[in-house]
């Protein structure tokens, strides 16, 4: 890993990268110091070897690593592991009593009504569990102690198996670490395993959860330690003079070096990146709320935005909720659909139109790409209604086989339903709208949030495409295009301060709790975290502190994440905390009991080392005189039919330029549509922001009457 002194920006380390590999796309972000000069790239991932296309990007726009203060990096590689089963051969350690916990899990069926229902097998089979004799009490009091030969038998064992990692969860040790510290130290000391301990990546209660955590952190570990230990080596080489930083799940990034030791904080790290870079827009605009909605090649993910703050979620699932396995780590609350540019549109065998979650992926990718693919998607459907760029992709660089993608929808969809042509196509991108209109629902309505006071900030490469319709479908008035789109989640990730959660199971009644003591344990956290940054960059001097604590009415199970207000011991402390509370619990529920019982159940610090950031102000635009269009196509909607849809450059337009609806917007990463009937405009910092019709509008809107500037 690289000296862990160079956070801070030398003199000769004057650009920050960002750099996002995704399903599809690898997206690549140079923002200089000096000149507030923006450069971006954009290539097909390339699977088999992820860093040549992280590579091929810095290639692409030409930026020098030893001038790079940092390079972070957002990566799927964590979660497709998982997803994958393509992880290490991995083996639990756990109390005696505890070896099937995996299996056990918790007695919800979230599936109810499906008679074939089945969780995901475990990570680790039964015959690779193994139970120790030493155990705590819930109070973290010692029961019986570790017994090294007992351990020294299970590592011949796990050598003679070929085991490759190892995850080790003892009971209560969220309260008490003392023998996962032993038994940690005592594996370390004498094999070479990746060793994963459950108290180093949680300090919750829910022994459940804390065994899947450690177990997933083991099964991910080696192959993530190859892959950084390979990328850092390679940059090292290339040059690299700064720091490579991680994006982490929580919308901070870590070490390369923590990475390694923890990747279960990578299983969301790209994703993550939009919604930080999301959040930064609404403070810099003055937005209360927002939402952010990302649509790539394989997937849709949303995210809400509460009072400039991104919500934070405790437990997170790999493979979904209702089989997957639960991860007790803080997450940026996701809501990740299997709807991207690339998903594949087919008949099921009832022969009704289906989109998705399958891609096309970056190989072979949407048939229009001309790479191979036979499937119809998201992106062929587009190109079929005239509603992408006329030069193709990526600014001209990938030119696009519209027939092809006709040829395909036809062949697979239309011919066998007897429909015409345009009629499937449409179709195609209705499915989608109503697939990604559903988790932006589930992310708002379902939250007691109503999207209707929210503003829609819409990223990605294929999001600007489907952004009116998506809004439109849920009554968001406004829709905001960023600057570079396609290369949001890259952007937000120069955005992302180093960040440490602390978390500590804490149970009490909030009328009787101990507010001296709580004072003290929130110090003792905060002073943990300030040691771990110190740590990772001594020179990083500008910290942020926010404390929290998880709170629920007495009898229930699962708790509000409540504000915590600073100096504890205060007098006022639990009344701010109560009132808070309740207008927290309202807002979600509909309802609160004021005269309910509290308890406190776990307390949150949270600690950003604050890092240099690029300015927005780096995106006003650069024109002074209205855009004209470059070119005029044909494109169907279904407002309209077949319309003349003008095309504009996004770099050409000028501050303050308004125009309507139907008009294309195309740039390198992304295209936008402004339907028929929508307005749209250039805010001072280049920001797109489009005026949504209500549907009783589209419906009387004069198609001739499209895209005329309105000076």
């Amino acid at each position: 890993m690289p000296p862990k002194d160079k956070t801070m920006r030398s003199d000769d380390q004057s650009i920050s990268v960002g750099v996002d590999v995704g399903g599809t796309f690898t997206d690549l972000v140079v923002y200089d110091a000096r000149t507030s000069e923006v450069r971006t790239a954009k290539v097909l991932t390339t699977p088999r070897d992820i860093p040549a296309g992280i590579f091929q990007s810095f290639d692409q726009v030409s930026a020098k690593l030893s001038e790079a203060q940092y390079v972070k990096h957002g990566t799927t590689t964590a979660i497709n592991t998982a997803l994958e089963r393509s992880g290490a051969k991995t083996a639990l350690i756990t109390t005696r009593g505890f070896r099937d916990i995996l299996e056990l899990g918790r007695g919800n069926r979230p599936d109810s009504f499906n008679l074939f229902y089945q969780r995901l097998p475990p990570l680790v089979p039964r015959d690779l569990r193994f139970e120790i004799s030493a155990r705590m009490d819930g109070q973290g009091n010692e029961i019986a102690p570790v017994l090294f030969d007992e351990l020294d038998g299970i590592l011949r064992e796990l050598t003679a198996q070929g085991v490759e990692a190892i995850a080790v969860c003892l009971l209560h040790a969220y309260r008490n670490p003392q023998h996962e510290r032993a038994v940690g130290e005592h594996l370390r000391s004498r094999s070479s395993h990746f060793v994963s301990l459950s108290h180093e990546l949680s300090r919750e209660w829910r022994e459940h959860e804390r065994t899947s955590t450690a177990v997933a952190n083991a099964y991910v570990g080696p192959r993530m330690e190859r892959y950084l230990e390979s990328l850092q080596a390679r940059l090292t080489k290339a040059g690299l003079g700064g720091t490579l930083l991680l994006m982490e799940s929580n919308g901070g990034v870590m070490t390369g070096e923590l990475a390694a030791q923890h990747p279960v904080y990578l299983l969301e790290s790209g994703p993550v990146a939009g919604a930080v870079a999301a959040a930064a827009l609404t403070r810099k605009l003055g937005y209360d709320n927002a939402i952010s909605f990302d649509m790539g090649g394989t997937t849709a993910k949303c995210t809400l935005i509460n009072k400039g703050r991104i919500e934070i979620a405790d437990i997170y699932y790999v493979g979904g909720y209702e089989q997957g396995y639960p991860v007790q780590v803080p997450v940026v609350d996701i809501i990740e659909v299997g709807a991207g540019g690339g998903s594949i549109a087919y008949l099921d065998p009832a022969g009704s139109l289906k989109v998705g979650p399958r891609s096309a992926g970056a190989e072979p990718g949407p048939v229009c790409y001309g790479r191979g693919g036979t499937e119809p998607t998201i992106t062929d459907a587009n190109a079929a209604l005239g509603r992408l760029a006329p030069s193709g992709l990526l600014g001209g660089e990938m030119a696009l086989d519209t027939e092809a993608a006709k040829r395909a929808i036809h062949d697979k969809i239309a011919a066998p339903l007897g429909l015409p042509d345009v009629q499937i196509a449409s179709g195609i991108i209705r499915l989608a709208v109503v697939t990604m209109s559903a988790a932006v629902r589930r992310i708002s309505i379902e939250r007691g949030h109503d999207p209707r006071d929210f503003v829609l900030i819409v990223s990605g490469g294929a999001g600007p495409l489907h952004a009116s319709a998506i809004a439109r479908e849920l009554s968001i008035p406004t829709v905001l295009v960023p600057p570079l789109p396609g290369h949001f989640s890259a952007w937000g990730m120069l955005l992302a301060d180093i960040r440490f959660d602390n978390a500590q199971t804490y149970i009490a009644d909030l009328e009787t709790a101990d507010n001296l003591d709580i004072e003290a344990q929130f110090r003792s956290m905060e002073e943990a975290a300030r040691k771990r940054l110190r740590d990772a960059a001594p020179r990083l001097e500008t910290i942020e502190i926010s404390r929290f604590i998880d709170v629920r009415y007495a009898g229930q199970e699962h708790t509000v994440r409540v504000p915590a207000p600073r100096g504890f011991s205060s007098a006022d402390a639990k009344a701010v905390l109560h009132k808070t509370f309740m207008e927290m619990y309202a807002q979600r529920y509909g309802h609160a009991d004021p005269r309910g019982k509290l308890q406190l159940v776990t307390l949150r610090v949270v600690l950003d080392g604050l890092v240099d950031k690029p300015r927005l102000e780096s995106f006003r635009p650069k024109a002074t005189a209205p855009a004209k269009p470059v070119a005029t196509r044909q494109a169907f909607f279904d407002e309209s039919g077949w319309v003349d849809c003008p095309v504009y450059q996004r770099e050409a337009f000028a501050a303050g330029q308004k125009f309507a609806g139907p008009t294309i917007v195309v740039e390198t990463g992304s295209t936008t549509v402004i339907a028929p009937g929508d307005r749209g405009e250039i805010d001072d910092l280049g920001n797109l922001i489009i005026h949504v019709a209500s549907r009783h509008t589209v419906s009387d809107r004069q198609p001739e009457k499209a895209g005329a500037e309105a000076q």
